[in-house]
């Protein structure tokens, strides 16, 4: 199981798989992140990620730009923690 290392919020989750994305991990923890349309169009979400990778198992309409995810339709890949800018 991944954690979730929201670096600027000083937060550490543990990613179980019953969150949406990466976003609602956030929001369960009362992190205040930017988002806007919920399916990555808008790409107010979008969040460097400073090691670790992530996957969309939904797609997502924007695009982020490189190095960065998309909070609000992303989930962790794999295993290994994943820490973001946030």
């Amino acid at each position: 199981m991944a954690n979730i290392v929201f670096k600027k919020s000083g937060v550490t989750a543990p990613w179980t798989g019953n969150e949406e994305s990466i976003l609602e991990l956030g929001e369960i923890h009362d992190l205040d992140l930017d988002y806007g349309c919920r399916m990555g169009n808008c790409t107010a979400c979008q969040q460097p990620i400073l090691s670790g990778e992530v996957d969309y198992p939904n797609g997502h309409t924007g695009e982020p730009d490189e190095g960065n995810a998309l909070l609000c339709c992303c989930q962790p890949k794999g295993d290994a923690d994943l820490v973001i800018g946030a």
